[in-house]
């Protein structure tokens, strides 16, 4: 797949930062739907079958990996990027079995958010240094 027709799904708890995710996303991809709660995400993402799908891992009503979970159920392609706050390697772990291929620390959008998504966009997995 080529990286520049990549579709995304963004689903974040925090309006503020759903904001601001989006406007880093829209400058390289095309962001077809934004959720700030897990359940609306979901539908979004039946909707519009996007290529990335970015998730807040603790989002509202259904989290990251209940959302991962509902994916892998229903046979999606979908890549997923998780990001958050978290840095316990045990959590980042947990991610990555439920299917995500790339993990971004909050505190690093700036640096590696477009990076995660061109690397999920291709099947490559992409994870955060702090």
């Amino acid at each position: 797949m080529s990286v520049d027709r990549v579709r995304i799904v963004v689903g974040e708890g925090n309006p503020a930062v759903l904001r601001q995710l989006v406007r880093m996303l829209a400058a390289e991809f095309e962001v077809v739907g934004t959720a700030e709660n897990g359940h609306t995400a979901l539908r979004h993402i039946r909707q519009h079958k996007p290529t990335v799908v970015v998730l807040d891992l603790e989002m509202p009503l259904l989290n990251a990996l209940g959302v991962m979970q509902q994916l892998k159920a229903s046979g999606s392609l979908a890549a997923v990027v998780v990001c958050s706050l978290e840095t316990d390697p045990e959590v980042i772990q947990e991610t990555q079995k439920a299917g995500a291929l790339g993990y971004v620390f909050k505190t690093s959008l700036a640096r590696d958010l477009i990076l995660a998504v061109r690397a999920a966009a291709l099947g490559q997995a992409f994870l955060s240094s702090l």
